[in-house]
């Protein structure tokens, strides 16, 4: 089982990475930066483009645990943009073994202090992504009291 932990936060070490830490820890897994990578906005892809790269990555995990803050009451422009070129997987098709996300498992979490009413609009924006590229969502969080169910879930998983 491998886990790939994506930080969806311009910051490499701040709160985003402390709780991916922490749902993961005494857990083997690989981190990816989406603030290491251009990933061009949708239709306006350049030879810098680096969405293919990270797909690649992707490619070799079995379960993603994405981690966003909330900046403005939803996720990061970096998640968002990110979540648009998904539109370029299409290609290959979505119930292929060639699509990326076919039959990955998803674990997302999302943490900040935004206005409570925000948290179901971004509930509901991750659980459609979800099940519209066909992942297992095995869950989403965005309170630090519910870390320690998922380390143990993720723990029971190996």
């Amino acid at each position: 089982m491998s886990i790939l932990f994506i930080n969806a936060s311009p910051n490499k070490k701040g709160m985003t990475v402390k709780w991916g830490e922490k749902i993961l820890e005494d857990i083997e897994y690989r981190v990816l930066h989406l603030v290491d990578y251009s990933v061009n906005q949708l239709g306006q892809v350049t030879k810098e483009d680096e969405f293919e790269q990270v797909i690649e990555v992707i490619k070799e995990a079995d379960i993603l645990v994405i981690g966003t803050p909330i900046y403005w009451w939803d996720v990061t422009g970096l998640l968002k943009t990110f979540i648009d070129r998904w539109t370029d997987l299409f290609q290959y098709g979505l119930d292929t073994p060639e699509a990326p996300l076919y039959q990955k498992s998803v674990f997302w979490f999302v943490q900040g202090s935004a206005p409570e009413e925000a948290i179901s609009g971004i509930e509901r924006m991750l659980s459609n992504v979800s099940e519209r590229f066909l992942m297992e969502e095995l869950g989403l969080i965005y309170q630090k009291k519910e870390i320690s169910s998922f380390n143990e879930m993720f723990k029971q998983m190996r």
